[in-house]
């Protein structure tokens, strides 16, 4: 229950700091993400609203995150974290948006509604972090303001990571640590998270090691990466001391982690730039020489540390890893990739799991599984199914659709091609590798993955493990299979919510002639490359935008490109265009 005295400062702590007139943004996965002075009075609520999901989970801690992730510098967002250390149950996404909508003088009868047949002594327990934006620290004042009216306790992480912050609630909800309303010792990310990670990769990649042998092909590993000017870099640092104070193969060198220049964040860096662009970050306020020879090792994070993908220059006359990748710059370049994205994460992960489990009959009898959406490559599922012969299920875009998904496996694997993803393990799975030694592959692994979320620091642990458990070099991992080439395009249209879509997302169903019309288009490429089964295009409406998105796949760029302009304009014609009509290619190339 809501006693009157936390009703009157709900009341008038909401009435102080109201939202603006204009806030209507839904809340999804990542949370509510806009401009950061739209966010002036949402941060209050956020608190309240955190308190009170802590309420009904019995006092458990829950947490929020402030951060806009690979958004720009000027932009910030704010996530609730639920008591596992996962993403709030999408139940409560509509209680979120409802709550925002409420009246400032009905707030508190609409809270104390929520918790009224809840026992007194239950006192709400919150964990608050947030990112490298010059507006993160004003806002958390304001959801500790929130916090703080409903007599909760906040322990503050202050900067760190949405993994760190994820996994931090789960450690304290697993810890104990909550009852009556009391001093709560502070999470030691340093030792916890830091230390328990670095650690368990040094000793196991020197297992690995001394029984390889010089097969390992590991004995010094140089990776470079780009932190984006994030928050991650803080932790990145962090990582590389402990693992050079315990003398780890593994290297990190850092660039781009100037955290105090707030508008370096993300700008021409970071994962969603390298994986849009298709190209090199650039990297900012170097001394020396960077590193950009074939081969060298990249790995390039997003603002705050959730999305991981790895990367190598190229010489102009390599053609490995896909059309798509070498088109985008001129020969010579040095921004000019191969970029190994969260597709062939999967894919890694995938290999190396399965080619463990299937030397014993008691492995064989788990099951693995690889979670993907329609931006998925074809060519990694082909390679998932036809030479991995794992099970790949297809789920609508959105994290969370994958995290649910992945848990029907023993091994559930899923990465979104942009970089974010884990493996999930099930009850039967870790009851496997807890009667396995310690220093076992398998053992490993699961020791260093993060599943409450995807965590760019430790996929970069895992990468490695995987990488030097195979002997494979980068190149190596990019042979795997050849991508498609690929193209996204963006129609403005006038009601995105008429384009329906069914077989997760990747057909139309309403209205019916423009999937018609898709099969025409995509029937012509084949035709002409000769390629049946090569060829795709989809188009699903956005949700936080008035466009649709479209993207398709052909064996060369030229045709993907083809196909995405002519797709988008029957898409403009036949689902309710706005704007100019997007210019019509004409004949397809032959």
């Amino acid at each position: 229950m809501i006693t009157n005295s936390v009703r009157q400062t709900v009341t008038k702590v909401v009435t102080h700091v109201q939202i603006p007139t204009t806030f209507a943004l839904p809340y999804g996965t990542a949370g509510f993400r806009c401009a950061a002075q739209q966010l002036k009075g949402v941060a209050v609520r956020v608190g309240l609203l955190a308190a009170l999901r802590s309420l009904l989970k019995d006092g458990r801690f829950v947490g929020v995150m402030i951060t806009a992730s690979h958004n720009p510098p000027d932009d910030n967002g704010m996530k609730l974290v639920d008591p596992d250390g996962g993403m709030l149950d999408t139940t409560w996404e509509p209680v979120v948006v409802e709550f925002m909508q409420c009246s400032p003088s009905l707030v508190a009868e609409w809270l104390h509604e929520k918790v009224a047949n809840l026992e007194a002594h239950v006192h709400p327990h919150v964990i608050l972090g947030y990112d490298t934006r010059a507006s993160s620290p004003s806002l958390a004042e304001e959801v500790l303001v929130g916090i703080e009216a409903m007599r909760g306790l906040c322990v503050r992480l202050g900067l760190v990571s949405t993994p760190q912050l994820h996994f931090a609630v789960k450690h304290m909800n697993d810890s104990s640590y909550v009852g009556s309303l009391g001093d709560v010792p502070e999470p030691n990310l340093d030792q916890i998270y830091i230390h328990r990670f670095a650690s368990r990769f040094a000793n196991g990649l020197r297992s690995l090691i001394n029984k390889k042998g010089e097969q390992a092909g590991c004995d010094l590993i140089n990776l470079n990466v780009d932190c984006a000017h994030g928050v991650g870099s803080l932790a990145l640092a962090k990582l590389s001391d402990h693992l050079a104070s315990s003398a780890c193969p593994l290297h990190l060198h850092l660039f781009n982690t100037d955290v105090d220049k707030h508008e370096l964040l993300n700008n021409d860096c970071g994962a969603d730039f390298v994986k849009l662009f298709s190209k090199a970050p650039k990297i900012h306020g170097a001394i020396s020489a960077i590193p950009c020879s074939p081969s060298d090792r990249w790995a390039t994070v997003d603002g705050d540390a959730d999305r991981l993908l790895y990367f190598h220059h190229t010489p102009a006359s390599s053609d490995v890893g896909g059309d798509v990748q070498t088109d985008a710059v001129a020969a010579g370049d040095s921004s000019r990739i191969i970029l190994l994205d969260g597709d062939r994460i999967a894919c890694l992960f995938a290999s190396f799991l399965t080619s463990i489990l299937r030397t014993s009959d008691s492995g064989r009898s788990l099951t693995v599984g690889v979670i993907q959406t329609a931006y998925a490559n074809a060519a990694s599922t082909t390679y998932l199914r036809d030479h991995l012969h794992v099970t790949v299920s297809f789920v609508p875009t959105g994290v969370k659709h994958l995290h649910h998904a992945a848990q029907a496996f023993d091994f559930g694997i899923y990465f979104e091609a942009n970089g974010h993803g884990t493996i999930l393990y099930s009850t039967t799975a870790l009851n496997y590798v807890r009667k396995l030694d310690s220093d076992h592959p398998l053992s490993v692994f699961v020791d260093l993955t993060n599943a409450a979320v995807g965590d760019a620091l430790t996929d970069i642990l895992l990468v490695e493990y995987a990488l030097a458990w195979h002997g494979w070099s980068l190149a190596d991992w990019s042979k795997l299979y050849r991508e498609l080439a690929s193209r996204q395009i963006k129609v403005a249209v006038k009601s995105p919510t008429s384009i329906k879509t069914t077989d997760a997302e990747r057909r139309v169903c309403s209205p019916a002639s423009l999937q018609s019309a898709i099969d025409e288009l995509v029937e012509q490429v084949e035709q002409v490359t000769m390629s049946p089964g090569t060829v795709r295009a989809f188009v699903r409406p956005s949700g936080t935008e008035n466009i649709a998105r479209i993207y398709c796949e052909a064996v060369h760029s030229v045709w993907a490109d083809w196909l995405a302009q002519k797709v988008a304009v029957v898409t403009h014609q036949l689902a309710g265009g706005t704007d100019q009509p997007p210019p019509d290619p004409g004949p397809i190339p032959s």
